[in-house]
């Protein structure tokens, strides 16, 4: 079993090391793991994306056509990448995308999932970590990794003093779906 798993957004939302962090996870969980990330020569306010491959089996090929899971994390990410997305997938969306999108963008032939990530974030305090948020959601709904290892994951690679208001933020987005 192979999971091709992309996380999108603006430059400066956190897509990079969100992808370290279940990355990370995925890997405490036993699965081989590999990822890559592209951002814009800005980075910040520029397109970003990070892709996590995880099989129970080595990895030969890192390149995919379709994601089977899509974290999305701002409007621009979502017009870019949405169409990565394969038929019948999951993507996982903040609320404020969801609410911006014309009918037509809105795409019916996936599951798509509504997180207030930038809600939720905003009311821990800290508008930065509503990765983490997403991140926690997609634990809750996939099943790929526990809570447990993402906190795991959180604390073997971030600085101690970041630690609670991340663990509160994935907390607060596995409760949120």
């Amino acid at each position: 079993m192979q999971r091709n798993i992309m996380i999108s957004g603006t430059g400066g939302q956190g897509v990079i090391a969100a992808a370290d962090f279940l990355g990370e996870a995925l890997f405490r969980n036993g699965y081989h793991v590999v990822c890559t990330r592209s951002y814009g020569a800005e980075a910040r306010g520029g397109s970003a994306q990070s892709v996590v491959i995880a099989s129970d089996q080595e990895i030969y090929d890192i390149q995919f056509e379709r994601a089977d899971i899509v974290l999305i994390l701002s409007l621009p990410a979502y017009r870019k990448f949405s169409s990565i997305a394969r038929e019948g997938g999951l993507v996982i969306v903040d609320s404020h995308v969801i609410s911006r999108l014309k009918p037509e963008e809105a795409r019916r032939d996936v599951e798509l999932v509504a997180v207030p990530a930038a809600d939720i974030a905003e009311g821990l305090g800290n508008p930065i970590v509503a990765n983490m948020v997403m991140l926690g959601a997609f634990t809750k709904r996939t099943g790929l990794i526990t809570v447990d290892q993402l906190r795991g994951a959180v604390k073997a690679l971030m600085r101690p003093q970041f630690h609670e208001i991340n663990l509160k933020a994935i907390e607060a987005g596995a409760a949120a779906v």
